[in-house]
């Protein structure tokens, strides 16, 4: 089972102070908390270096220190302020009364962008969003129709769940002239659909069948003896175990080809974390990819599972006793 990231296991570089956070996070100097919030949570899921192969790590880890540090600036309005002002990054760090410290930061912005709760809330303001719709539609663009391959470009996407909201969001958009018709989705047969349908079907359950293991295996290692009680309810509510989970399921899938890995990953980082000075700061990110999501979801349903089959026998006794 990997083990826990501790501080002192990750690397953090000097701030990057030769940046302009505006350009960064790609956002206007007009921009509000919400839309600098919103485009750090992007750039930070795009970039984090768990998200990167072996030999990008390096680039990526500048890369979302280089993002973190941008947020660390706009995102408290005295340092930004400063920076308006200044136009140096240095001076917005030098401010009376701030004890932020850019170490600390950076490490809770990196440990937190894997958690249960924070990706199941990065899912619920995505889904049916404007933005949601955009991309649909920018990947079936570059799909040039091919559903299969749409899905695998817009994040937090599953074929099984959204298949018919997104046939929607298409043919509105192929209607009204915004998308083009392609043969390639226009010409689908039905078998080929339903063919196309069934191996999502399959692929979830082969899905949420590891993620179940992965996370027994969780459990058993952490402690054998109490196995599921005990173990069940800290596996869903401390971040640590599933980020052990997450990091497990990928071990777990290295056998896959790279194009699969990649879609698996890019879901993984939505998250909240605290920085500054106590202020409570957001890390998260931008284009996932399927596996890790479909993960999450798998695992939601176990629980839910579990928990529809621990009630029912609690049912049964009482009807018993009665």
């Amino acid at each position: 089972m990997p083990p826990k990231v501790h501080d002192e296991e990750i690397d953090v570089a000097d701030a990057p102070t030769d940046i302009d956070p505006y350009a960064v996070l790609s956002v206007d100097r007009s921009a509000t908390p919400d839309q600098i919030k919103s485009s750090y949570r992007k750039a930070a899921l795009k970039h984090h270096p768990d998200k990167a192969s072996p030999e990008d790590k390096d680039t990526a880890h500048t890369r979302f220190q280089e993002v973190a540090f941008a947020y660390a600036i706009l995102s408290d309005e005295r340092r930004r302020k400063r920076y308006d002002a200044t136009g140096n990054t240095s001076e917005s760090l030098d401010l009376d009364d701030d004890d932020f410290d850019w170490t600390s930061f950076f490490r809770e912005q990196y440990k937190s962008a894997v958690t249960k709760a924070s990706i199941n809330k990065f899912e619920d303001e995505y889904k049916g969003s404007e933005e949601e719709r955009r991309h649909v539609l920018d990947a079936f663009q570059k799909a040039k129709g091919n559903l299969e391959s749409m899905y695998q470009m817009v994040m937090l996407s599953d074929m099984v769940d959204d298949e018919d909201r997104f046939r929607v969001i298409i043919d509105e958009a192929i209607a009204s002239g915004r998308a083009e018709a392609y043969r390639k989705y226009t010409g689908e047969s039905e078998t080929s659909r339903r063919k196309r349908m069934d191996r999502a079907r399959k692929q979830k359950e082969k899905e949420a069948m590891e993620a179940q293991k992965a996370e027994e295996e969780i459990e058993e290692a952490a402690d054998p003896k109490t196995k599921q009680s005990k173990a069940n309810t800290k596996a869903k509510n401390d971040p640590g175990d599933m980020n052990e989970l997450a990091a497990l399921i990928q071990q777990r899938q290295k056998g896959r080809s790279a194009e699969t890995l990649v879609a698996g990953l890019e879901a993984k980082y939505a998250g909240e974390t605290k920085g500054g000075k106590g202020g409570k700061k957001r890390a998260s990110p931008d284009e996932p990819s399927e596996e890790a999501f479909a993960r999450n979801r798998a695992i939601n349903t176990a629980d839910k599972s579990e928990g529809d089959a621990a009630a029912g026998a609690r049912k049964s006794k009482r009807s018993k006793k009665v």
